[in-house]
């Protein structure tokens, strides 16, 4: 009997950043990722309620509000995407962030101009972020480590790869 799926290892996720000048933009791969938080979105509240309502407040839900999530790296100053990766965020710069999940084909996504095409060999998540400078983690027994903060600027959204028949 053959041994069923039952989702997608992490493992041979792989991650690019697009940085840098808008006219002419850099898509970097990220190498050795080590963990990725992307944080839940929230709705805003906004209160409606009436000045006769006398028990109790409503709301109605308003924009989305993006989360607050990180990218981890086992920090090596020999690591040349490490230290672009932590210079991005001490200048807290606005980044694209292609995350190819290891359901396909190892195919690295072009970019034409200033425009990134995904192959379709694999599931992807994209988002827009801001990244954060944070202090490097020193744990006994450890690597050291950044957990680089990421406030994102647009949802994560998700394009499944397309099963195959």
């Amino acid at each position: 009997m053959a041994k069923k799926e039952k989702g997608v290892l992490t493992q041979g996720t792989k991650v690019w950043i697009k940085h840098g000048d808008e006219a002419a933009p850099t898509l970097t791969r990220m190498d050795c990722i080590t963990g990725i938080v992307l944080g839940d979105d929230s709705p805003t509240e906004i209160d409606d309620t009436c000045l006769d309502e006398p028990d109790s407040a409503t709301s109605t839900y308003g924009l989305n509000k993006p989360g607050e999530g990180s990218l981890t790296i086992n920090t090596d100053p020999e690591n040349a995407t490490h230290m672009t990766l932590l210079q991005l965020a001490e200048d807290k710069e606005l980044v694209e962030v292609f995350v190819g999940w290891a359901d396909g084909k190892d195919i690295e996504p072009e970019m034409v101009t200033a425009e990134v095409t995904l192959p379709e060999t694999r599931t992807w998540t994209v988002f827009t972020t801001r990244l954060r400078a944070s202090p490097p983690t020193f744990d006994p027994d450890s690597l050291v480590k950044h957990s680089v903060g990421m406030k994102r600027q647009t949802k994560a959204i998700t394009a499944y790869k397309l099963p195959t028949p």
